[in-house]
Formats: structure tokens, C-alpha cells, sequence
């Protein structure tokens, strides 16, 4: 297995596509839902019941996993969009599944080598509900705040959060759970590292990126992407500056 991520990255505010070959990565299990697909022969992967061989797979969120070799497109989905492998979840008993070509949606099965990135995420095809989007108005306004604080490099607190919903802040750590699958704090984390890559691709020194997505420093923002990711924040960087010369 090459020791570098070789690729390109584009990415939305609700969805990130990563197209190259595998590299190192340790098993990890993200916050987003994945769909992985081998572009050129199988995809070799590991999850609980061990080495797999499949033309595409599926990982819910949090569902540990491993790639382990070929040339891949994987497109990432925001924690709080619903999947358009939505149906697929009901499958996923241990949380993932092989898919065959013919499993897979229409846009994903077209994907190719050639494809155009940008043009793929920009058309709707991989568009998702967001949860955001709720009759709620308390999920709404929370979700809200969590965006507009990180957005201007701020952080906000459970309790700050929790009186927003009108709850304690134990009660609104289960609710927030129950809307959307993930804690609040690795919610946070998924759009932490949207403002840090942006501001890498920006030139920001890593140490000063770090900080301004809200990391306390530059070890924790690394700890970050490779529990999301499986790789670390320079191999996504050399992936999206690679990406950026297209």
C-alpha cells in the first residue's frame, strides 16, 4: 500500500468527494455516511468480520472500517444530510455493505476516472435533505448557532446550546443524539474541519488553521482527521492542492 494519498478532493458544505488511489490508513469509523467506489478492479476493505472484496461498499456512520488497496472514488455525506443510500441503511445490520455495480445508484454507478468533480457535486445529484431543515424551530436554531459561531472561528458551548432548546444540558445531549446519530461535540468536529482546510487552502500556516476552526492546537486538529478520516490532514491537503491545479 503507497504510503501518500494520491488524488483529488472537491467538496460542498454538505458533501466531500475523494477520488485517487488508497494509501496507508488506520481503521476508523467517521461521523459521515461513505459509499466507496472501485474505479479500477475491486475494493479490498476490512471491517468487524474481516477482509472484504466488493466492486463499491457502503459505511454508515460511526462504522469502523479500513481500505486496503485500488483506485477509489468516496464521497462523504454530512451528519445531519440524509443519505441518498438512505435505503440502503435498512441493509446495513453491522453497519456496512458490499454493493455490487448494478446496487448502486444511477450518479454513482457513472462515476469513471474522467468524471468532472466539480460538475458532479454541483449538479444535485448527490443533493441530500438536511436535517437542519426541520419543522422543529429548536433544532433549527441550534443548528444555526453551531454554524454561524464556527463559521467566524468561535466555539459554543452544551450549555449555551442546550438553553437554545430550552433543555438541561444532559437531557439536550440525548436530543441532539436522537435528531441526528452523532453527539454534538463530533458534529462540531465535521465543521471544524471544513473552516481548517479552508483556511489551509487560504496558505495559513496548520498551527494558525487549527485555531481558528477551534482546535486547541495543531495535535488535536491532526487527532481529528484521522478519527474522520483514516488519514492525516496533509494527505487531504496534498489531495485538494492537487485537486486545485486541475
Amino acid at each position: 500500500m503507497p504510503k501518500d494519498w494520491k488524488g483529488d478532493i472537491v467538496f460542498s458544505d454538505r458533501v466531500a468527494i475523494f477520488r485517487g488511489h488508497v494509501a496507508e490508513n488506520k481503521a476508523h469509523g467517521h461521523w459521515a455516511s461513505q459509499i466507496t467506489i472501485a474505479l479500477d478492479g475491486d475494493l479490498e476493505f476490512e471491517t468487524s468480520a474481516g477482509l472484504q472484496r466488493a466492486k463499491a461498499a457502503y459505511f454508515a456512520s460511526k462504522t469502523t472500517h479500513r481500505l486496503l488497496s485500488g483506485f477509489v472514488c468516496s464521497i462523504y455525506f454530512d451528519p445531519l444530510s440524509e443519505s441518498i443510500l438512505k435505503a440502503l441503511n435498512k441493509d446495513a445490520q453491522a453497519g456496512w455493505l458490499s454493493l455490487s455495480h448494478e446496487q448502486l445508484p444511477r450518479e454513482l454507478a457513472s462515476i469513471t476516472a474522467s468524471t468532472d468533480l466539480r460538475e458532479l457535486l454541483h449538479s444535485g445529484a448527490l443533493d441530500a435533505a438536511d436535517l437542519a431543515a426541520s419543522e422543529d424551530h429548536r433544532f433549527k436554531a441550534v443548528i444555526g448557532e453551531i454554524r454561524a459561531k464556527l463559521g467566524d472561528g468561535e466555539d459554543v458551548d452544551r450549555d449555551s446550546l442546550a438553553a437554545i432548546a430550552n433543555l438541561s444540558p444532559t437531557r439536550f445531549s440525548h436530543w441532539f443524539v436522537e435528531r441526528t446519530g452523532v453527539p454534538v461535540r463530533s458534529y462540531k468536529k465535521w465543521l471544524k474541519l471544513r473552516v481548517a482546510m479552508d483556511a489551509l487552502l487560504d496558505a495559513t500556516p496548520p498551527g494558525e488553521a487549527a485555531m481558528m476552526a477551534g482546535f486547541s492546537d495543531l495535535a488535536h486538529m491532526s487527532r481529528a482527521f484521522s478519527e474522520s478520516f483514516g488519514l492525516t490532514y496533509l494527505d487531504a491537503l496534498r489531495a485538494l492542492q492537487q485537486s486545485n491545479r486541475l
